[in-house]
Formats: structure tokens, C-alpha cells, sequence
């Protein structure tokens, strides 16, 4: 190679891990700081929010470093999308159609049948597979 070749890069990416509907279904019913953050997205569905406003919606109590944990463990899902803007960086709720449609239609249930699916899945995971 020559000073005057370009060198060839090859990017490689990394495969993104999606977790099937019922798999992402229990790991969101059973951690309460990810049903904070989904009824918070819910209630905005098209809204952009920077870490520091959602976290000051969702602390309680000096929650801080749940919120954060779980705010990034659901943009690893693929629940949550992150964009930037001017060196900010934004959450919103992901564009991915069945994903989006699964948390959406968690925005309808009331608090009887939240705690049917949290007691189901806590059932769950009691039973060895």
C-alpha cells in the first residue's frame, strides 16, 4: 500500500439484540422503575425529553440511579430510541411499529390488571424451567 491508497475500512456493526414480545412483556411487568418509565412515555407518545427531565419526573425518593439503570437497559431493548441535538441527547419512544403498539396498549390498563400481570409473571418465575 501506498501513501496515496486510501486505507479500506470495513464497519462492522453490531447485531442489535430484540427480545420477542412476551420475553420483553416480563422483563417490563417485573421491574417497577421500567413501568415508571413506560407510563411516562405513554403519556407522551410523541414527546423527545432529555435524561435530566425524565428523571426528575420519575425520582422519588432518591430513585436516581434505578431510573438511569433502567432508562438505558430499555434503550437497549429497543423500547426507548435516542437521538442528539445540538450535543443533547434525547429519549423518546421507539418507531418500531410492534413494539410501540405492545406499550401502548400497556397505557390502557388500570391498576387491577397491572397487578394480574405482575402476579402472573412473578408466578412465572417461580416455576423452573
Amino acid at each position: 500500500m501506498t501513501i496515496a491508497e486510501r486505507p479500506i475500512v470495513i464497519e462492522v456493526t453490531q447485531r442489535e439484540y430484540k427480545p420477542n414480545a412476551n420475553q420483553l412483556l416480563k422483563e417490563l411487568i417485573s421491574n417497577r422503575y421500567c413501568q415508571g418509565l413506560l407510563r411516562f412515555f405513554v403519556v407522551h407518545p410523541n414527546g423527545r425529553f432529555s435524561k435530566l427531565a425524565i428523571i426528575h419526573a420519575l425520582d422519588e425518593n432518591g430513585t436516581r440511579p434505578e431510573v438511569e439503570r433502567d432508562l438505558e437497559k430499555l434503550v437497549n431493548d429497543g423500547v426507548i430510541k435516542t437521538s442528539v441535538a445540538n450535543g443533547i441527547r434525547y429519549y423518546l419512544l421507539t418507531e418500531d411499529e410492534p413494539t410501540r403498539h405492545l406499550v401502548l396498549n400497556l397505557a390502557e390498563f388500570d391498576w387491577r390488571q397491572w397487578q394480574r400481570l405482575d402476579h402472573y409473571y412473578i408466578a412465572d418465575r417461580r416455576i423452573p424451567a
